[in-house]
């Protein structure tokens, strides 16, 4: 039986403006308003192209020289230079940026920022992508980044492959992205990739004592909550909530019991509703293998297809003709 959730929108727009009134209303559109310094107006520029999916954001800008002041940010923002300079401080931190670097703004404090002739990539996701994915690595409240640059140059090169896929999945026609569980595991996907290349407080966190033993039958009212829910966007804290235990305990009674994780588990039981929903469909209806793919949370057709032939001992789409 196929799920029928609703589709997220994927929405585009690009803009470009020589008065500096119009760009600040269109900047805090986008980011929340804020107290502009303008410097030479003349010649000014401001154009960029936008794309979203609920509530991550990708932009690619071009902007004149100016300074801002804005509120604390309530989301994380990630910002990649490609041309001209970027400078930011807030709280103790001041961070300067040129061509070909990468930085996660800071979270709340307020902000000054400055730039000069400035071409640059910034994607937007909740605050509580990189909290879940601190979660899954033992870190249990009290989260946050210490640093605003990449821990080192491999991890630099790490986040920025991660944000070319995900662009690349936000930007294509028909957006795998509009579907919910492609989005949710998105999210996850930055969430993650972020906790492993900046400073954070999972790299700084004492040491813990073990989660200790779950109860068999917890796990299986997990089991029974993911089977149940599998076609609804879902985290570990999710998962963990449902069962009330903490999301490490979880974590780990699923491994020791299972041999995966709670979301490798998930993974497994989204990948038999895809085979079974293969079974059933009519290929000369225009069913695809791609779109049920897309539909349980497989955005890369290739990687669910090798997947899929890994579990099942066939590829999708003689599923499909079967």
């Amino acid at each position: 039986m196929s799920v029928d959730v609703e589709r997220l929108p994927v929405e585009q727009s690009e803009f470009r403006t020589t008065d500096p009134g119009a760009a600040e209303v269109l900047s805090a559109e986008m980011y929340g308003a804020f107290h502009p310094q303008y410097g030479q107006t003349e010649g000014f520029t401001f154009d960029g192209r936008r794309t979203s999916a609920g509530e991550m954001s990708l932009d690619h800008l071009t902007h004149s020289a100016m300074s801002i002041e804005c509120a604390p940010l309530n989301y994380l923002m990630f910002v990649f230079v490609r041309g001209g300079t970027l400078t930011f401080a807030g709280g103790d931190t001041e961070t300067r940026l040129r061509m070909g670097d990468t930085a996660v703004c800071p979270t709340g404090v307020p902000l000054t920022i400055s730039w000069d002739r400035l071409n640059k990539e910034v994607i937007s996701v909740p605050i509580q992508a990189a909290q879940e994915a601190a979660e899954e690595y033992g870190t249990e409240g009290g989260f946050g980044f210490v640093g605003t640059t990449p821990v080192n140059p491999a991890m630099d090169r790490f986040w920025r492959s991660t944000v070319g896929f995900v662009a690349s999945q936000l930007e294509s026609p028909d957006s795998p992205l509009s579907e919910p569980l492609v989005y949710s595991r998105t999210l996850n996907l930055l969430g993650t990739a972020a906790v492993k290349t900046f400073p954070n407080s999972t790299m700084t966190a004492d040491y813990q004592p073990g989660p200790g033993q779950i109860a068999p039958a917890v796990l299986r009212r997990a089991v029974a909550f993911i089977e149940t829910n599998a076609d609804r966007p879902l985290t570990l804290t999710d998962i963990a909530a449902a069962v009330s235990v903490s999301p490490r305990s979880l974590q780990h009674g699923f491994v020791r019991q299972y041999g995966t994780s709670p979301l490798g588990y998930l993974r497994r039981v989204r990948l038999e509703r895809a085979r079974r929903d293969l079974q059933f469909a009519d290929p000369t209806s225009g069913a695809r293998v791609d779109s049920v793919a897309a539909r349980w949370g497989f955005p890369n057709p290739a990687k669910f297809s090798a997947a899929y032939q890994d579990v099942f001992g066939q590829l999708p789409s003689h599923t499909l003709r079967s």
